[in-house]
């Protein structure tokens, strides 16, 4: 296949690595400044077991110029949804569009710029940027694709098969609202405190008072989605956030990563947006609104101290 990731991050890279190890002609999109850096010495992906793979693709400010793509990947945080959709739509691209992004909300950014549907991948494989062009990869897991139209579910059953051979466990539901929303219920969980405390996914499980805290969250932000009649992947999410934190014991979450870093967080479209979307299933969420107040409060503090230095 030839295939475009419009994302050379922590998602991006590790698929587009693996993919393009595996015989695929991938060609990575990424901001301009960080292009000359990815040419120069490649992609590293290090992965668990502490050897390194180093990826020799294509790297590119843009899509233009490119022709028969079999598809494109937007593999970029869920805030720069639009622009990575924007890079397909000035190209005049016309293959499959597979989101492959936390959150919610993501797939109605990119349709409105793309005027047409997109499918969606939702991975629990982990990896995190360690700065331009190396990538942490923390585990292997299982990546579920899926759309509403059969044309889109072809090409999800297609770059299903493309990861399982190059060693990324993957599969098509035809319940894709119900994984994106089981994910997001347990991010909405763990996230957030994990951030405004600084504490390890293991070490919230561990104190009873956030423990607590995270089975309130994961029964709110359940309330919700049933009242949209969403059907999740799992029988019970509050299990299930327990069963990740301790899977995850000594990751630090990505909302946190990201404020570490003194960046933008995706709190917008996890409990932001569980809030926001409570109004029409006609309930309300008000442990997601705090929780997605303080994030905010915290993000535009870090994003101060950040931009003085």
């Amino acid at each position: 296949m030839k295939i475009a990731f419009i994302g050379a991050g922590a998602i991006g890279g590790l698929f587009g690595g693996f993919l393009h190890n595996s015989g695929h002609e991938v060609i990575f999109v990424e901001r301009e400044h960080k292009i000359p850096k990815l040419i120069s010495n490649g992609l590293k992906l290090e992965m668990p077991d502490s050897s390194t793979i180093t990826i020799k693709a294509v790297f590119k400010a843009s899509l233009e110029g490119l022709k028969d793509l079999n598809l494109c990947v937007i593999a970029v945080k869920a805030y720069d949804t639009s622009s990575a959709a924007r890079h397909i739509a000035k190209a005049n691209l016309r293959c499959p569009v597979i989101l492959l992004q936390n959150g919610l909300g993501v797939e109605e950014e990119a349709e409105n710029v793309l005027n047409r549907a997109v499918a969606r991948g939702v991975t629990n494989c982990g990896a995190m940027v360690e700065e331009i062009g190396i990538v942490k990869v923390k585990g292997i897991a299982k990546t579920l694709l899926g759309a509403k139209s059969e044309d889109l579910l072809n090409a999800c059953s297609e770059f299903a098969d493309a990861l399982k051979e190059a060693g990324l466990p993957a599969e098509v539901t035809k319940n894709i609202e119900g994984a994106v929303w089981t994910k997001a219920i347990i991010n909405s969980s763990i996230n957030p405190l994990g951030t405004l405390l600084n504490m390890r996914n293991g070490e919230l499980l561990e104190n009873e008072h956030t423990k607590t805290l995270m089975a309130m969250v994961a029964a709110e932000s359940w309330k919700v989605a049933l009242s949209l009649k969403i059907k999740l992947e799992v029988d019970d999410p509050i299990e299930e956030v327990f069963k990740v934190a301790k899977a995850t014991y000594n990751n630090k979450n990505s909302m946190l990563m990201d404020i570490l870093r003194g960046k933008r967080t995706e709190v917008d479209y996890i409990n932001g947006a569980i809030w926001r979307l409570s109004a029409k299933g006609l309930t309300d969420a008000p442990l997601n609104r705090a929780l997605y107040l303080m994030v905010k409060a915290l993000e535009s503090i870090k994003l101060k101290v950040s931009a003085k230095n």
